[in-house]
């Protein structure tokens, strides 16, 4: 798509252009959008994450206006409750054993939480399982086809997904529970949107709205003149 990137934007009759990919992916497909002239006024972008605005310069500022972010964040950042007590522990045991990998804690990205989250409750369902099914077995784990660890099945495994369906706890992230119906949460869901605003003589994303399943979403107040096109849309 790059050889002709503005030829399928400017041949469709939708002006919003929605763009997941990783951040180096994205800032490279906006700088090229950049130079191909699609961008706002002609384009609303909507991003999966925040990235260096570096390529832009004076002439092109009025070009960012269009460009929102929507990102999955852990609870603390809309004042929801989270587990500190377990951030803490994982973080010292981090620093412990890992010292020269461990950054400042307050550039740990939101998918390492929601990993580490997953992990936990992985883990803990499985302590549970366990415990319920112990046996004579040195194990309480049992799986058909264990030769070939590509092919294998998990005794009991409607047993081991309906205990994790039924566990609730609050994670690093925020409230964990799942649901046998649906793919994500059903509780501790957060997202923050962010739009393009030149303050402090630089392009910076700046969070706008934020939204949790409880709550909806929710203006922030100081961001409120800097977002009137994207309410608008």
């Amino acid at each position: 798509m790059r050889d002709d990137l503005k030829n399928v934007l400017t041949s469709s009759s939708t002006r919003i252009v929605v763009l997941w990919a990783e951040p180096t992916y994205i800032y490279l497909i906006l700088q090229y959008a950049l130079y191909s002239d699609v961008l706002d006024p002609h384009f609303t972008w909507i991003l999966s994450s925040s990235v260096s605005l570096r390529f832009y310069n004076n002439m092109s500022i009025e070009k960012s206006t269009g460009i929102l972010t929507v990102e999955p964040t852990a609870g603390n950042v809309l004042h929801a409750p989270i587990n500190t007590t377990l951030l803490n522990d994982a973080y010292n045991i981090w620093k412990h054993y890992e010292p020269e990998t461990f950054p400042n804690s307050t550039k740990i990205d939101y998918y390492a939480l929601f990993a580490f989250d997953a992990t936990w409750i992985l883990i803990q369902s499985l302590n549970e399982f366990c415990s319920k099914n112990m046996n004579s077995s040195s194990s309480c784990i049992s799986f058909f086809n264990s030769s070939s660890c590509f092919n294998r099945y998990f005794f009991d495994s409607y047993l081991y997904f309906n205990i994790i369906n039924d566990m609730t706890f609050l994670g690093v992230s925020g409230p964990v529970q799942f649901s046998s119906n649906v793919t994500d949460r059903i509780d501790g869901s957060y997202y923050i949107a962010k739009n393009c605003q030149y303050a402090s003589n630089k392009l910076n994303f700046v969070p706008v709205l934020k939204y949790s399943r409880r709550k909806d979403f929710k203006m922030k107040k100081l961001a409120m003149l800097n977002c009137v096109s994207y309410m608008s849309l």
